[in-house]
């Protein structure tokens, strides 16, 4: 049986977020540790060619994370409307497909590559050694989208430990692996990667053993989730695909914006390309901690949009925002005050430090005026208003580039980073537009 409809409390909104703060945060862990594994027991072009394969690879994982936040608003709605036929049908309709999507990116890989390196450019060894890494990371992709699939939808029915354990399954795996392959058995970049796939499929055999224990505190496997005529169904798979190509498009316009602030910070010299990277560092930091309650939000308003109950709406609404503005204040002002004493850590080079130093005002005001893009974010998905996620991704990085054109011609730097900080501002002000008629979709007939 579904769990009883509960008035929700600021600390249920935490208790459910902390969980995927550190979720969150060991997601990146395998990458990090095949280069820290790599970095003290290779040579130096199997660490750049891992630090290439690795961003190659990151661009697939992200591409695909459509499946994680259609499942999560899916699910969530399911339960909202305590339909747990529907939740079940949800996971079992979304892991098949990111498998399948794995094994065609594994089976394509050679022509996949071999454009991947038109677009990254590096030395002949360094492409060797990242596709040698890939290739063997590449038979845990069908399991890594099959876990995202399952993270979206613990998200999506407010089990996020159940998230984070699974990470923790698929994390452990791979620091045991990694060196035993690279050290003991001699396997270089092909063993970290391998170690990396294997990981990948125990945290996802972790991932449906929670799952069914899951189900089974639910009050068991419903005859209507494995039914062809449910799974099948031809509104729901039209459903799921109209989300999945929406939330596609609007990730694809968050990749172009991203990509077109990392480019235009390469042109303005080597020092401050340097000092940049130093700062992105918080601005992901910062994504960790607010896509917390980004996503604690796709499943308490998710499940308040699909119980059709507005007051319950509103109140998630209220609590996760009230959240996510406290924590966008307090990382803005963790960034500023210790960003000087973080930095000088990072490099000793007193040029970048003062190039980081110069522009870490900036740094630090992207979480306040961008907080609203995250929990937009999370709202949207939670209600499934993609095709308004999609159409305003598209308009706000064209403000964006608008914005930059004209104002980094005439104040350089500055007004690089105040260009990208409008692109914060318009990513919330143009899911701000389409918000009412969410509130709508939710007044009685």
């Amino acid at each position: 049986m579904s769990p009883p409809q509960t008035r929700l409390t600021r600390h249920a909104v935490f208790a459910q977020s902390w969980p995927i703060m550190l979720a969150n945060a060991a997601a990146p862990m395998v990458g990090l540790i095949d280069t820290v594994v790599i970095g003290r027991f290779a040579s130096t072009t199997a660490l750049a060619g891992i630090g290439l394969g690795a961003v190659i690879y990151g661009i697939v994982y992200w591409g695909f994370g459509f499946l994680r936040m259609s499942t999560a608003g899916l699910a969530a709605q399911s339960d909202g409307a305590n339909d747990q036929g529907a939740v079940q049908a949800h996971l079992i309709r979304a892991i098949p497909i990111g498998l399948f999507i794995g094994l065609i990116v594994l089976l394509t890989q050679t022509w996949l590559l071999s454009g991947a390196f038109k677009i990254y450019t590096a030395s002949e060894t360094i492409e060797v050694s990242a596709a040698t890494y890939i290739s063997a990371r590449l038979w845990g992709l069908p399991a890594t989208l099959g876990s995202i699939v399952l993270m979206g939808w613990f998200v999506g029915i407010s089990r996020s430990p159940l998230a984070l354990k699974m990470q923790i399954v698929l994390n452990v795996v791979n620091a045991i692996l990694s060196p035993i392959f690279v050290m003991n058995m001699g396997w270089g970049l092909y063993g970290v990667g391998l170690a990396s796939s294997i990981a990948e499929w125990c945290g996802l055999g972790a991932g449906l053993w929670l799952a069914a224990n899951e189900i089974n505190k639910r009050g068991g496997l419903r005859k209507q989730a494995l039914s062809k005529t449910s799974l099948l169904d031809p509104s729901a798979l039209k459903r799921l695909g109209i989300t999945n190509s929406n939330i596609f498009i609007r990730t694809l316009s968050l990749t172009i914006g991203f990509n077109f602030f990392g480019n235009a910070a390469a042109t303005q010299g080597e020092i401050f390309l340097a000092g940049n990277h130093i700062l992105m560092q918080f601005i992901t930091l910062t994504a960790l901690i607010l896509d917390a309650f980004a996503h604690t939000a796709e499943a308490v308003t998710g499940r308040a949009f699909g119980a059709k109950n507005r007051s319950q709406f509103d109140r998630a609404v209220r609590l996760t925002t009230e959240f996510s503005i406290l924590f966008a204040f307090l990382c803005g002002a963790l960034i500023y005050f210790g960003g000087p004493f973080v930095i000088s850590i990072l490099t000793k080079d007193p040029a970048v430090i003062e190039s980081a130093r110069t522009y870490l005002p900036f740094c630090a005001l992207a979480p306040i005026v961008g907080f609203a893009a995250w929990q937009m974010d999370g709202i949207f998905i939670g209600t499934t208003q993609t095709r308004a996620m999609r159409n305003a991704g598209i308009a706000a990085v064209i403000i964006y580039i608008g914005a930059h054109y004209i104002l980094e011609p005439r104040f350089g730097g500055y007004g690089l980073w105040a260009a990208f900080l409008v692109y914060y501002i318009a990513r919330g002000l143009t899911l701000a537009v389409y918000y009412p008629g969410i509130k709508k979709q939710l007044e009685p007939e």
